[in-house]
């Protein structure tokens, strides 16, 4: 079983909408007919063909069968016989779909109603044993583990799913690097230097808040995500903030100050229209959400930031960029007029947390977007090949571009895991990077405030809280 994946969302070191069923449909030759028709007509339905048979046989043979013209329009049958002649004029079909049947995409075959996605190579569950039982159940809690029995997975277990795979073939569930020790037991607080955040004495750049909003924060159940926060300052000089929320789809909420947020009721973009939202000011002072889905890059359009409506076809798709699914766009003004979006590879589940690159597109209308040869970030990048994901890119006064992004099973004896930042003076080939201090941080968005003073909202994931938004300082841009 294969399943296709529509787009959502990613806490710490994550990425949803749910699977899109694609399905083909191998009917087994155990259900196959007594005899297979090929017909060609234009008669009408009400005109009834008189039909001779010639030729018997007591094995299967080509039987000929001679159809008289009539005035309407000529019949041609060619009957392929069994031991007898008759053919019956409908086909059984099983009542139970045989284990070549795939589900089905929008305007296809339905997904039968009593289907278990534990058959989805992609899911998770198809994964389970006892070497990574206990991590996939700390990662993704008893309920989701229950739940994946009825549903696809999302783009968010999938990934959070990926901390308990190591590289295909290899341990499934490795032990962490000397410097990354193993996180502390749910609700403990972990001993010095023996789990939680590893002993880290290189620089680091930014400072977290900390929480400031978290599940049954928009009504997210306890353990679900609560993500990908993205935010534009409002024309009273008040912040609002766009993020998604699990099983409810794109949420809103306002701040004043850029620190405490109060919800905004209603959906922006419902279920799994998208997820992973980035927010853009038009020139016209209308507001556009890009979303990723998985295939695709799609956008919605608002005249208010509350009330959205999906434009036409996709902004870029992931066969355009070169890649097998594409998430997290992101934009940069470069000159009036032009515009570059960096976007990075979507997790496949069962394979390692690594392995993800960033690449750029351009726009001169912020719709059509035309992918740059080569990669940004990640294998085939000039000179940081190291796996990263979810850039988010902030412009230098001095025509450089400054990247955040996460980055996951950094390189044994270097910097821990989490948020990192680079610069480059074109905004294609980045050289050298720096962590941000931010551990297990990802899906940041960098926002100046009315003030001037910039802030990043970032997020994480706590397995017996959920998805958690947090917001940090940092002292480069």
């Amino acid at each position: 079983m294969m399943v296709m994946w529509a787009a959502s969302a990613c806490g710490g070191g994550s990425d949803v909408s749910a699977p899109v069923a694609v399905a083909e449909t191998t009917v087994s030759s155990a259900t196959a007919p007594p005899s297979t028709i090929a017909a060609s007509t234009t008669a009408p339905s009400a005109t009834t063909v008189p039909t001779t048979t010639t030729g018997t046989a007591s094995t299967a043979e080509s039987v000929s069968t001679t159809v008289p013209t009539p005035t309407t329009a000529p019949v041609s049958t060619t009957t392929l016989a069994p031991t007898t002649v008759a053919v019956p004029t409908t086909v059984p079909v099983p009542t139970t779909a045989p284990a070549s049947t795939t589900v089905a995409a929008p305007g296809e075959a339905p997904v039968p109603a009593d289907y278990d996605y534990r058959q989805d190579d992609s899911n998770v569950l198809n994964h389970l044993f006892a070497g990574n039982e206990a991590c996939l159940r700390r990662e993704l809690g008893d309920a989701t583990i229950t739940a994946l029995r009825t549903r696809p997975m999302d783009m968010v277990e999938a990934e959070r799913s990926l901390r308990c795979f190591g590289d295909p073939g290899g341990d499934p569930d490795p032990p962490p690097p000397p410097d990354q020790p193993e996180p502390p037991v749910p609700g403990e607080a972990p001993a010095p230097g023996s789990g939680g955040e590893p002993d880290w004495d290189g620089p680091r750049i930014c400072t977290s808040h900390g929480v400031f909003m978290q599940p049954p924060d928009f009504g997210v159940v306890v353990g679900d995500p609560l993500a990908d926060p993205t935010a534009a300052v409002l024309d009273d000089g008040r912040i609002r903030l766009y993020a998604y929320a699990q099983d409810i789809g794109i949420v809103s909420a306002v701040s004043v100050d850029g620190r405490s947020f109060t919800e905004e009721p209603g959906v922006r973009v419902a279920g799994t229209d998208g997820g992973q939202p980035r927010i853009w000011r038009l020139d016209d002072g209308r507001w556009r959400l890009y979303v990723s889905k998985v295939r695709e890059i799609v956008s919605f359009t608002s005249v208010d930031g509350l009330v959205f409506t999906r434009d036409a076809g996709a902004r870029l798709t992931a066969s355009e960029a070169g890649l097998p699914a594409i998430s997290s766009p992101s934009i940069i003004e470069l000159e009036p007029g032009r515009w570059r979006m960096y976007y990075s590879t979507l997790a496949i589940p069962g394979t390692g947390p690594g392995g993800k690159r960033v690449g750029s597109a351009t726009s001169v209308d912020l719709m059509n977007w035309t992918v740059e040869p080569g990669w940004r970030l990640g294998e085939g990048a000039p000179a940081l090949t190291d796996s990263a994901e979810h850039p988010f890119p902030v412009a230098g006064s001095d025509g450089s571009v400054s990247l955040f992004y996460g980055k996951f099973r950094a390189s044994t004896g270097g910097a821990p895991d989490g948020l990192y930042r680079t610069v480059s003076v074109d905004g294609l080939t980045f050289t050298e990077e720096a962590y941000t201090g931010l551990y297990f941080g990802n899906d940041p968005e960098v926002l100046r405030l009315p003030g001037g003073d910039r802030i990043i909202y970032y997020g994480d994931f706590d397995p017996q809280i959920g998805g958690q938004l947090l917001s940090a300082t940092c002292s480069k841009w």
